[in-house]
């Protein structure tokens, strides 16, 4: 695309209509559901809509803004509270104030933000736009951890304590997350929290963990999406007896990252067999079928990315329960290396990029989370755009610049929008 095609392009679309389009077509009951959040202020007192409220604060995201301040500063002029009133359909002679949406915040029903992120992926997925992305009518599902907010104190009852060498503790807030993977765009399909339940728990060996909450998330999974079928990809902690289980008594299929500190006597075992036949024809790749592990049955592939001179080979081990032979070794490597993305175009995005999902939006517990799942709304739709949109392929890969642009139209122009039926994404760019 030419720098004239660029400006053109720039000139006669604009990225705000583009969003409320992706809206409009592909989740067209997301502001109704924001509306129907259980409202628990006193009704008397009520200035701003459940709507307004959650537009105001998804749309700050969409931008880029993360602290409430900064919303609220950025925000506040004459056209951005025009063009809102717009895009939900409603006067408004305000926005809300930060301090109003965290009072919301501080209420919602978390079960009620859950059903949301439920409906946004159902919605995605029977849009049929990723069906292109499944492996053997499967979707990958990436799994793992990430810290959210640290202290030097306790914050609440819910904090989850690390002791350090030095003697010294910290109080965090941590989160599992579930995300739908399609190359490069990973959509935010559960998460749980990672939190102590119980205030009375000092022994810091009885404290939540990442396991635990992946034992919680697993049946909501199930009963969410009972129909689809899934590959769950995780990192060498999932790696046992008990999580193979789960997984196939859900009918799920793993691929589970192996390092030679977990299951030692299956890396032993592997290393001799493989010394004797590598059971693949291909180059830097090693296969075991069905090994007995317990009574369990999988399947362990290994991949040597050869380095440079002077630098050490990478080696990517893994467990699979999925068959494997030398026409399929390649994708299997393939689909469980791309564990990372959650790690890259998931929490790094979300932490550095897109907007900081560390910061401290409130220092309510529970707002804490109603924001969290904000965070994960935004992203989605924003990925939409970003890769998906024609309106945004000029600024392809520049997030930052995007969220620039959308602001810029926000706050500087009254917006025209344009329902358009026709509006269409397209990941054609992107490779399984």
């Amino acid at each position: 695309m030419t720098r004239k095609e660029k400006r053109e392009l720039k000139k006669d679309k604009s990225l705000v209509c583009a969003l409320y389009n992706i809206i409009d077509k592909y989740l067209p009951r997301l502001f109704i559901m924001f509306d129907n959040l259980t409202d628990d202020r006193q009704q008397g007192k009520i200035t701003y809509s459940m709507k307004a409220i959650c537009v105001t604060r998804l749309f700050a995201l969409l931008c880029g803004l993360t602290s409430m301040n900064s919303m609220t500063n950025k925000f506040n002029n004459d056209n951005s509270i025009n063009n809102l009133s717009k895009i939900i359909n409603e006067e408004l002679s305000d926005l809300p104030h930060y301090d109003t949406i965290n009072d919301v915040f501080d209420d919602l029903n978390i079960d009620e933000l859950r059903k949301i992120q439920k409906y946004i992926v159902y919605a995605l997925i029977r849009s049929k736009m990723f069906d292109k992305f499944r492996y053997n009518g499967k979707f990958q599902i990436l799994v793992d951890g990430t810290g959210l907010i640290t202290f030097n104190y306790k914050h609440c009852d819910h904090c989850i304590v690390k002791q350090h060498k030095d003697g010294t503790k910290t109080y965090e807030h941590n989160v599992l997350e579930a995300k739908l993977v399609f190359d490069s765009f990973v959509i935010s399909l559960d998460s749980e929290f990672i939190e102590n339940p119980d205030p009375s728990v000092i022994n810091l060996k009885k404290q939540d963990c990442e396991m635990n909450a992946f034992k919680r998330m697993a049946p909501r999974i199930k009963k969410n999406f009972p129909k689809l079928k899934f590959i769950i990809t995780a990192d060498a902690l999932y790696a046992s007896g008990p999580f193979i289980k789960l997984c196939l008594d859900n009918n799920w299929d793993y691929i589970f990252r192996l390092k030679s500190d977990k299951l030692k006597t299956v890396n032993q075992d592997f290393d001799g067999i493989i010394s004797i036949d590598k059971g693949s024809n291909l180059d830097n790749y090693y296969l075991v079928n069905d090994y007995k592990f317990n009574k369990y049955v999988f399947n362990i592939v290994r991949y040597i990315e050869k380095a440079p001179p002077n630098e050490k080979d990478k080696i990517f081990t893994y467990i699979t329960n999925i068959p494997i032979d030398d026409t399929n070794i390649k994708e299997i490597v393939l689909l469980g290396r791309r564990r990372w993305k959650i790690e890259n175009q998931g929490f790094n995005n979300q932490k550095n990029i897109y907007f900081d999902i560390t910061h401290m939006c409130s220092l309510n517990y529970n707002a804490m989370k109603a924001h969290y799942f904000f965070f994960q709304f935004a992203h989605t739709i924003r990925q939409l755009l970003d890769l998906g949109s024609k309106v945004a392929q000029f600024l392809q890969g520049k997030i930052k610049e995007i969220s620039f642009t959308i602001i810029n139209e926000l706050i500087s122009n009254p917006i025209n929008l344009v329902e358009s039926k026709n509006f269409q994404l397209r990941f054609d760019t992107l490779i399984i």
